[in-house]
């Protein structure tokens, strides 16, 4: 559980995690944040003394995905999931995405639907897939070419010798370094789906830094894409794939400009009738 600056909410991220039904694994929690500003606090209230939360402070800020490959480093377990520090578990989150992934195999990692919540843990929507069990990989890859907008809707657990075979995660990708992780473990192995609502995903706070950052997102999804279109099919196949991803990026592009230009008319408006 990488964290940065949440300790009002990661204690109910460790508690839901805790309470689950599957108890054999750690919890690793790896603090990239400055300074004292009551996470380690937090994360001992949450953890009661439980041995199996384990707490990291970086000796400096190592950035994000620089902090996840560094909490991955440190496991032990056969299979790793990256739990966000301000996200809620369901009760067999860990035993049901487990018992997934065990059943297949031939998949290197599994995903599941997820419900939304706002900041006070109101449920705002839910996305639940309609994919099979198990896709064999390079159809999972062509799927997620498609679009820009990642239909891997939250985290997954990966299978400790799939980052061993092909990788972590790729920091020239930033904050979207888990869209080309996914991407690139779907090039090498199958892909498991649990069409249940096992994470409540918590909508980032108003002032999140990465509030106002898609355009440069889209970008970073987009190169992500580009590096696996030959896995896609054919050469013509390939081609087809590449012209999607410049047409999605265009469009992702004007949809951007125009969210501006609507947000300098609307305070522009709000001037001139104040001032008025």
């Amino acid at each position: 559980m990488p964290t940065f600056h949440r300790a009002h909410q990661i204690g109910d991220s460790i508690r839901s995690l805790l309470h689950g039904t599957w108890n054999d694994f750690e919890l690793l929690v790896c603090d990239d944040g400055e300074g004292e500003d009551g996470t380690q606090d937090a994360v001992a209230s949450a953890a009661g003394g439980d041995p199996r939360v384990i707490y990291y402070k970086n000796a400096r800020r190592l950035g994000m995905p620089g902090n996840l490959n560094s909490g991955i480093e440190r496991t032990v377990g056969r299979y790793i999931a990256v739990c966000h520090d301000h996200d809620l578990y369901a009760p067999d989150f860990l035993s049901a995405m487990r018992e997934a992934l065990a059943s297949h195999p031939s998949a290197l990692y599994v995903h599941c639907g997820i419900a939304v919540v706002d900041q006070a843990g109101n449920i705002t929507g839910e996305h639940i897939g309609v994919w099979p069990a198990l896709t064999e990989g390079n159809e999972w890859l062509r799927f997620m070419l498609h679009s820009l907008h990642c239909p891997v809707c939250a985290l997954t657990l990966v299978r400790r010798e799939a980052h061993e075979k092909y990788g972590l995660y790729d920091p020239t990708y930033g904050f979207v370094a888990d869209v080309e992780l996914w991407l690139r473990l779907a090039a090498r192995g199958d892909v498991v789906y649990v069409a249940r609502p096992l994470i409540r995903v918590r909508e980032r706070e108003a002032n999140h830094w990465a509030n106002g950052q898609s355009s440069r997102h889209m970008r970073s999804i987009a190169a992500a894409q580009r590096k696996y279109v030959g896995h896609a099919g054919g050469v013509l196949k390939s081609a087809a794939y590449r012209l999607r991803i410049e047409a999605n990026l265009s469009r992702a592009a004007i949809r951007a400009g125009a969210h501006r230009a609507y947000r300098v008319y609307r305070v522009s408006s709000h001037h001139a009738v104040t001032e008025g």
